[in-house]
Parts: C-alpha cells; structure tokens; sequence
C-alpha cells in the first residue's frame, strides 16, 4: 500500500552543531542535501552531479518549495523525523525556503514520526527515539551510514554517498510510518532495561 497523500523529507548539512554553537543555530548549518519520497518517486535536491537512481533538481529555495508547497496544495502532508526541530528549521534558516517556515506555522501538515514517537512511548517508560532504532527493532531495517559520518563524507567529496544515505533515510521514515499505519505499533530498546518494547501508536 503507498500512502499517496505523504511525502517524507530528510536532510544533511556539511557542518556540524558542535561547529556553530549549538543546534539552535539553524540559520548557521549548511544544507547539502535534500531528499523526498512519497512511496514511489523520489527526489534529490542537490547542487553537486550525482549519479544515483532519483531525479536530481537544485538545491535552491524556490524548486524545493514549489515542490512541498504543490503536494499541500494537493492533499498531501511533509513527513520526517525529528522535522520540526530540524530539518524545517534549517531549511527555513539556512536555505531561505520560505515554504519551510509556513509549514512550521501548520502543524495538521506536519507530520514528525520522532514527536509521534515520544509521546506514544510513556507508557512504556524512555525509549530510544532515533530512526535508526525505530527501524531496526520494528522491520529490520538500517541506516546506510550514521548521521555523524554524513558531513565529512560530503566533504571527502563522496556527493553520491550522502545523497544516497539521505533518500534511504527519508525512505525509512516513510516505511516506519506505513508500518505504524498497518500494525498500529512499532518497536524499539528501553533505555532502562535494554528489553526490546512494542510501542503502541495511532497515525
């Protein structure tokens, strides 16, 4: 089944929050990447060549959210993890996509899996909410590489690596989604017990 009304949506940055002073220095990251799936297609906003299997546009404010502005125009929803808290930000702060900033304002369009998440886990006390994770204990899946190994990737010049790594995890995010969606729980570690916990959830 694909859930024709979403769009998952990732990010990468080249720089570091340790590098800026902060996460909170949204305005100072550096987007490399930026990745959608919507179960089918998938696009790469990019402004290096790439040689991967997506469609590959730049990486400009204006392509991006023409693109997130005509699929909420549409019926559709922005799905990612942890999107409120970073990856809109960013784009907002960073890429100048003034679509970015008004999705934040319209939270029915919005929808973060890492939110999702933490609030449907407190009856099963702290539960580790990274992607990585989440899909790992609920469908076995994997991460092509760690969020910490993505900026000196890029900046080894490994442009198809990141950018790859980046559609995977807005692929994850999908999938997790879709499998919340079917099963109505997923799975992830305790942070206190180490026990692997189902999480029972309503999206």
């Amino acid at each position: 089944m694909i859930l024709s009304d979403i769009m998952a949506l990732d990010i990468e940055t080249g720089n570091y929050s340790w590098e800026i002073g902060g996460w909170d220095k949204t305005a100072s990251f550096e987007p490399t990447v930026v990745a959608t799936w919507d179960g089918s297609t998938g696009n790469v906003y990019c402004n290096k060549a790439l040689n991967i299997d997506a469609t590959v546009k730049d990486l400009h404010p204006r392509t991006l959210g023409e693109d997130l502005q005509k699929h909420i125009d549409s019926g559709g929803k922005i799905l990612g993890h942890n999107i409120k808290g970073f990856d809109l930000p960013v784009l907002r702060d960073a890429l100048d996509c003034w679509t970015a900033g008004d999705l934040l304002g319209k939270s029915s369009s919005v929808i973060d899996t890492k939110n999702l998440v933490s609030k449907a886990a407190v009856k099963v006390g702290k539960v580790n909410t990274s992607l990585n994770e989440l899909v790992k204990h609920t469908f076995d899946g994997s991460k092509l590489m760690s969020s910490e190994d993505a900026p000196v990737a890029w900046r080894n010049g490994l442009f198809d690596d990141v950018a790859k790594y980046c559609l995977s995890d807005a692929q994850l995010t999908y999938d997790l989604y879709k499998y919340g969606q079917e099963h109505g729980i997923i799975k992830s570690r305790n942070m206190e017990s180490g026990a692997v916990v189902e999480i029972e959830v309503e999206w």
